[in-house]
C-alpha cells in the first residue's frame, strides 16, 4: 500500500509539471481588454468611428508590439506566425496575417479581426475548410484541458458575399446568429477579409453580466485556402492549436477585462488608453 501511495503521488506531480509546461507566449499571452466607448454595429467594418478606430494598434504585448501576426507553438514545438498545412505554401504577412481586438460591456464582447489574405478561397462544404475563422472559448479562465469548450466556425462562401457560420459547440447554450452577433466582409480591393463577433453573457454559460477582471480562454484560429488547391492550407491566429490538431482549451490565450477606455484624438487619430476614475469611499 505504501508503495502504491508513493506512485500515485509520483503520477500526480508528474501530470501537474506537465500542465505547468504549457508553453505560452512570453509576450502575448494576455490580452487586456478595453471596455467599448461607442455602440459597435455589428456589420464587419472595423475602421470605422463606431469604436474599433485605433483598436488594432493601441492593446499590446509586453514587448510593445500589438496582437498582430502573434507567435504560436506549433507541430514539433517550433514556434511560428503561420503553419502550413496539407501542402499549402505561406510566402509570407502579404500572404496571410491575422490581427486582433477586443472590446467589452457589461452586456457584451466583441472580437473585431483582420485577416489579410492575398487570394479569397472556399470551395468545400465544410465551414472551417478553406479560408475561414475559428473562435474558442473555455469561459472560467483556467485553460485547463476539461471539454468545456465553446467552438464557432464563420467564414464568406468562394465568391465572398454570403457568410456561412456554425455553431460547432454551445455546451446547451444559446448559439450566436449572422447578422445580429456575426458579420464577415471581404475588402478585395484591400486584400483583406474582417470578421466581427458579437458574446453575450448567456453564450458563455453565465448568469451575470460581465465586469471588470473577468477572464476567460480564446483561441483564434483563421485558417487559409488557395486558389487552385481548396481547403484548410495552413493557419495563422492566437494559440490556434487549441482548435486545430484536437481541442486543447489549456492551449488557448487569456483574455482579461479591464477598466481602460480608447481614446483616439481628433487632430492626429493616435489611439491612447484611459483608466477610468475610480470613487474613493
Amino acid at each position: 500500500m505504501k508503495n502504491f501511495l508513493i506512485v500515485t503521488t509520483l503520477l500526480l506531480l508528474l501530470t501537474s509539471v506537465a500542465a505547468d509546461a504549457q508553453w505560452r507566449s512570453k509576450t502575448h499571452d494576455v490580452y487586456e481588454a478595453l471596455q467599448a466607448t461607442a455602440d459597435i454595429t455589428i456589420d464587419g467594418e472595423l475602421n470605422d468611428d463606431e469604436g474599433w478606430k485605433g483598436a488594432l494598434e493601441t492593446v499590446k504585448g509586453t514587448n510593445g508590439k500589438p496582437f498582430c501576426e502573434v507567435e504560436f507553438e506549433g507541430v514539433g514545438g517550433v514556434v511560428k506566425v503561420f503553419e502550413e498545412h496539407g501542402g499549402g505554401k505561406w510566402n509570407g504577412p502579404d500572404d496571410h496575417k491575422t490581427c486582433f481586438a477586443i472590446f467589452w460591456e457589461p452586456e457584451a464582447i466583441y472580437i473585431g479581426i483582420s485577416v489579410t489574405d492575398d487570394t479569397h478561397e472556399h470551395a468545400k462544404a465544410q465551414v472551417w475548410n478553406g479560408d475561414a475563422a475559428q473562435l474558442a472559448f473555455e469561459p472560467t479562465g483556467k485553460r485547463e484541458p476539461i471539454r468545456n469548450d465553446i467552438l464557432y466556425n464563420a467564414a464568406l462562401d468562394d465568391k465572398a458575399e454570403n457568410p456561412l457560420f456554425h455553431n460547432e459547440q454551445t455546451r446547451g447554450n444559446p448559439g450566436l446568429e449572422v447578422g445580429t452577433h456575426v458579420a464577415i466582409v471581404r475588402n478585395e480591393a484591400e486584400k483583406e477579409t474582417y470578421y466581427e463577433f458579437k458574446v453575450a453573457p448567456e453564450h458563455l454559460g453565465l448568469k451575470e453580466p460581465f465586469s471588470e477582471g473577468y477572464e476567460f480562454g480564446l483561441g483564434i484560429c483563421i485558417n487559409d485556402g488557395d486558389i487552385g488547391d481548396s481547403g484548410q492550407k495552413g493557419w495563422s491566429g492566437w494559440y490556434p492549436h487549441s482548435i486545430v490538431h484536437g481541442k486543447n482549451l489549456e492551449k488557448t490565450g487569456l483574455v482579461r477585462l479591464t477598466d481602460e477606455t480608447l481614446a483616439v484624438e481628433a487632430a492626429n487619430k493616435l489611439a491612447t488608453t484611459w483608466g477610468k476614475l475610480k470613487s474613493i469611499r
